[in-house]
Parts: C-alpha cells; sequence; structure tokens
C-alpha cells in the first residue's frame, strides 16, 4: 500500500524533476509493465499431500515507470500493483499501489557517476544478488551506489544499504533490533563491490558482498561472501561458464559460517536453432552430525532463485535454507523457431550435498520443466510452463510431507506487455 513515508520520499524527487524540466530538461520516458500469470499448484515450492486439490490463482502485476534525464543527471520513479486476483473485494478502498523504484542519478563525469535511493541490483547471472521478476513484486534496496567506468570493457560499483523497520523493539540491554528476515538472515546494513572485465574471449567479474547481520539480543555479525564468475568462448559454437562463492563470518543465528558454491557449464550450439548446457552447481550443507555452532548451507542470499535448480522452486525460494546443500545435474535445452517461438527443455537430477542420515542416501529426486515463449509484437510476449517432480521418498522426508502424492507439478500460462515511449 503508498504510505506517507513513501509520498515523502517520492514528492522531493518528483518536485526537482519538475523543477529541472522547465529548465533544463533533455529528455522523459515512460515504460509500462503489465504481468498476469495464471497458475496450477500441484506441489510447486513444495510437496502436495494425498488427497489435496490443486490449487489454481491468476497473479498480476502493473507497474508504471518514468525517467526524466537533464544534464548530468537522471531520475527515476516507478509505482507498480501487484496482487492475486480476487484477494480484495471489487470495492478496494485502501489501495495497494507501491514504490518499486525512486532514484537519482548524478554523473560527475563520463566515467563516474552516484546513485541514490530506492533501485534494483542485478549483477552476473543474478545468482547471489538480483531483480526477481519471476517474482510479481521484483526486488529492489534502498541503497547508495557509486559507479566506475575504468576501460572500454571495466566497471567497477560499490553499493551501500542500511536497514530500519520503523519499530523500536529493544533488547534487555537498550539495543534496537532489527528483525525483517531477508535471505534467511536479518541484514543491517549491506556492502558490496562488483568489478566486471573482459579480455580476450573471456568475460571475467567479482564479487564482494558483506552482511553486517543482527541476533535477537542485537548484537552484530559479519557475515561475507566472496566470488567470481567468468565465461570463455572457445569458438562460435562452443562456451564453458560458471562461478565460485565462499560464504564465512556468522550468521544471524550465532553460528560459524563456511559455504561455498560452484557451478560449471558447457554450452554447445549444437545447431542452428538448438543450444544444449550440460552441467551442475553444488550448494553446500550442514551434515545431520555439525555441531550446533557451525553452519556450512551456503544462502544464496538475495538470488534470482526461480533462474536455477528447477522451475518448482524447491530450492531457496523462500525455504531449504540452512539445510542439507543440494546438487544439482542438468541437461538444459533451448530450441529458437525464430518467428515460431522459443522452446526450452529441461532436466534435474537433485542430491543432498551433505548427509542427512546414517543410513538413507542423498537422492531426492529428478526433475522436468518445459517452457515455450513466443513475441506476438514487440512488447508482448506470450509463454506457458509445465514442470513435473518425481520426488524420492528422501524428498519427503526431508520436506517432512511422508504422505505426497505420487504426482507432482505445476502449470502456468502468462501474458507481458511491456511498451517503451519517449515523451519528449
Amino acid at each position: 500500500m503508498l504510505k506517507a513515508k513513501h509520498f515523502l520520499f517520492a514528492l522531493p524527487l518528483l518536485a526537482f524533476s519538475y523543477g529541472a524540466q522547465a529548465q533544463t530538461l533533455d529528455s522523459l520516458k515512460m515504460d509500462l509493465n503489465l504481468k498476469t500469470k495464471g497458475q496450477v499448484l500441484n506441489g510447486y515450492t513444495q510437496l502436495i499431500d494425498e488427497g489435496l486439490n490443486p490449487e489454481t490463482n491468476v497473479l498480476s502485476r502493473a507497474r508504471l515507470g518514468m525517467n526524466a534525464y537533464f544534464n548530468q543527471l537522471e531520475t527515476r520513479i516507478a509505482f507498480q500493483d501487484t496482487g492475486i486476483w480476487g484477494n480484495r473485494t471489487s470495492i478496494n478502498k485502501n489501495g495497494n499501489v507501491d514504490v518499486f523504484e525512486a532514484w537519482t542519478k548524478y554523473n560527475f563525469s563520463p566515467n563516474i557517476y552516484v546513485k541514490v535511493g530506492r533501485q534494483v541490483l542485478s549483477y552476473d547471472n543474478e545468482r547471489l544478488i538480483g531483480e526477481t521478476d519471476w517474482a510479481m513484486a521484483g526486488r529492489s534496496f534502498d541503497a547508495v551506489k557509486l559507479g566506475f567506468t575504468l576501460g572500454k570493457d571495466s566497471q567497477l560499483e560499490t553499493v551501500v544499504t542500511y536497514n530500519n523497520d520503523g519499530k523500536k523493539k529493544y533488547s534487555p540491554d537498550g539495543k534496537i533490533i532489527y528483525d525483517i528476515l531477508d535471505g534467511a538472515e536479518n541484514t543491517k546494513s549491506m556492502q558490496l563491490v562488483h568489478f566486471k572485465t573482459k579480455f580476450d574471449n573471456t568475460n571475467f567479474s567479482a564479487i564482494a558482498l558483506n552482511n553486517v547481520v543482527q541476533m535477537k539480543n542485537g548484537t552484530h555479525h559479519l557475515m561475507t561472501t566472496v566470488g567470481i564468475n567468468a565465461k570463455h568462448i572457445i569458438s562460435s559454437d562452443f562456451n564453458i561458464s560458471g562461478f565460485a562463492y565462499y560464504q564465512f563470518g556468522k550468521n544471524t543465528t550465532d553460528q560459524k559460517k563456511s559455504a561455498f558454491d560452484i557451478s560449471l557449464d558447457f554450452n554447445l550450439q549444437a545447431t542452428p536453432f538448438w543450444v544444449t548446457t550440460l552441467g551442475g552447481e553444488i550448494l553446500s550443507g550442514t551434515s545431520y552430525t555439525e555441531s550446533v555452532d557451525k553452519n556450512t548451507s551456503f544462502s544464496p542470499l538475495y538470488g534470482t532463485n526461480h533462474k536455477f535448480n528447477g522451475y518448482m522452486d524447491y530450492f531457496y525460494s523462500g525455504n531449504h535454507f540452512n539445510g542439507f546443500g543440494l546438487n544439482d545435474f542438468y541437461l538444459k535445452n533451448n530450441f529458437d523457431f525464430k518467428k515460431y517461438g522459443k522452446l526450452g527443455l529441461n532436466l534435474h537430477y537433485f542430491m543432498t550435498q551433505a548427509n542427512w542420515s546414517a543410513t538413507e542416501n542423498n537422492n531426492l529426486g529428478t526433475e522436468v520443466d518445459l517452457v515455450y515463449s513466443k513475441y506476438f509484437a514487440k512488447s508482448f510476449l506470450f509463454n506457458v510452463g509445465y514442470s513435473q517432480m518425481f520426488a524420492t521418498d528422501n524428498m519427503k522426508t526431508i520436506k517432512m510431507v511422508p504422505n505426497a502424492k505420487s504426482y507432482q507439478s505445476f502449470a502456468w500460462i502468462g501474458l507481458s506487455f511491456t511498451p517503451q515511449f519517449k515523451l519528449k
């Protein structure tokens, strides 16, 4: 819901933009983002019990954004309304509009800029931090970003956030408690440094993300994630890509953190219309034999997790954090039929990374994902998908659904309309 504090934040921006427009406005652009998605949930994100009927719903997003450019300054504000059809009465008295973005960017020179306000943070393949556009609400941060262009193909960005929840909750010794859980941690502040470059046939990037996490007694810890991403083009038809992250420090529950996430893909343009990828990802987990003061489970934190580990979102989409980890071995196929659309067919084989039992193996199951998409106009996208999970008894035990259906599936159909207009 659009609250007073959002208006207080947005009005100075709009007033400044209006004043600048009257004097030196270079251009004004507007964009719309209208999305509708119908779903049949027969075990999406969690196994469904035997005897239960699938859930059906329709999700929607209406987002309106505007960018104003004048001299070295750019401002953007974007409002959105998201929800489930029927989740409010036909006479909506309270409203559901929120501010998705509201930032100002100033270019000190062609190579240096600062960006302040509510903004999207998206880096590399979004494994660690991204917009999460699959979710209707998306993800954005209140942050300060400083960017540097270091050369033709090199860029450095630094980001700082600071969080309060507007509630004065105190610990016994008078410390103010921040208790909003995001990415499985109560993060009081986040600092990020990202560097990317290109040389020869290789794209390379490095990232360091530090979370100042807060315990329930008000004590702060540092939990840091460092990593690299790389893609090496061997030929016009073949490339290798991968990433590696290491996480250390202490988490919100005062556990010593030591975790990793590694992935390697082999990508082949098999035919002019078929790209196939063979690869895998290993996210470390915490064994059932580990001491309670240690945590070796990797947390993707603010990642666009729907892009990884299967479209049924059984892993790291609000679930599976601080658990037994995951080994995901996959074969992905993308077919581009040009004017007839695109088809994706992915196969995943899942295992826990850490041992969860003294007697059972680590096999969790297999998932099949099928997605078709087609643009009927430049800004109008139609897509439809179907996924099925073949879960093992181990999965049922770990997910605590012992009487799960043998048939677990997820079907959806989506429409997306994203036009852009230049008003001046």
